[in-house]
């Protein structure tokens, strides 16, 4: 099992919660190495620390600090909408475009559809103890880091306020993801998403009910930002290897075409939702 960081801002009131949670009901131990002056805490290969600036725009100085060759970086975040619907979600990270909320214009983070997927399947299998309130859903590919030097995931929590202090949700959360972490497993077929929403739901039933893990993902949204460049950065970005491509064909709109013919011209295989 790989070495896993779990990064929390002291400024974020959802992060602050679901880092409670964690060393409250797990036994991690402070250690004596300090993050931006607050303590790192660990449990046999997973570090948790903090920070004081918000987690979307670390750099290099998180790279530095925690040289393991086979981290991985998982951040846990508010999550805020204006439809203010309670909700947990998980995504990778990435600019298609401009950079305005963190790392660089037109960068993909590194990731592990892997990761995503045990997340996913881990938070899905506890549905009975989240409060029934709460949806659950992947997001789009969105906002920084985006130049990590290792593959990067963030675990939010939902959509306002009350949600960010919800100390049972919170609670889900961190169980979700520390059973991830530590029974994981890693998937042979893995894909780009492309099309849909920005709360993909057809890519949703896909992680829990077929073996494919996904990657990131390009909403409809952004679709005139894709291009070939753009499309080999999201694969190359993969911690696994990236053969497929899964695309919402009804949610494609005006780019359907011309996606569908980059895919084909990339060469990978289409799978249709």
């Amino acid at each position: 099992m790989e070495d896993v960081l779990i990064m929390n801002s002291q400024n974020d009131p959802a992060g602050s919660n679901i880092f409670q949670r964690l060393l409250e009901n797990y036994d991690f131990r402070k250690i004596e190495k300090t993050f931006d002056s607050f303590p790192v805490f660990r449990l046999e290969n997973i570090f948790v620390a903090s920070c004081q600036e918000e987690v979307i725009r670390l750099g290099t100085e998180l790279d530095e600090s925690f040289r393991s060759e086979n981290l991985q970086y998982v951040f846990i975040s508010k999550h805020r909408a204006e439809s203010q619907i309670p909700t947990l979600t998980a995504h990778f990270t990435g600019n298609f475009g401009a950079n305005d909320f963190g790392g660089e214009p037109g960068e993909i983070a590194k990731h592990s559809p892997s990761m995503l997927k045990n997340y996913f399947i881990a938070l899905n299998s506890l549905r009975d103890k989240i409060p029934r309130e709460y949806g659950i859903s992947l997001e789009a590919t969105h906002h920084g880091p985006t130049s990590l030097a290792r593959p990067c995931m963030f675990v939010e929590l939902g959509s306002s306020e009350p949600q960010w202090e919800d100390k049972r949700a919170s609670l889900c959360v961190a169980k979700a993801l520390m059973h991830s972490l530590h029974n994981g497993r890693k998937y042979d077929r893995c894909a780009i998403a492309l099309g849909g929403t920005h709360y993909p739901d057809k890519f949703n039933r896909l992680l829990l009910d077929n073996e494919l893990a996904v990657g990131v993902t390009a909403p409809k949204y952004a679709l005139s930002l894709i291009d070939e460049k753009m499309i080999t950065q999201m694969v190359a970005k993969s911690q696994e290897k990236i053969t497929l491509a899964v695309a919402d064909t009804k949610g494609l709109g005006k780019e359907k075409n011309r996606i569908l013919s980059l895919v084909e011209e990339i060469g990978l295989e289409l799978v249709k939702v």
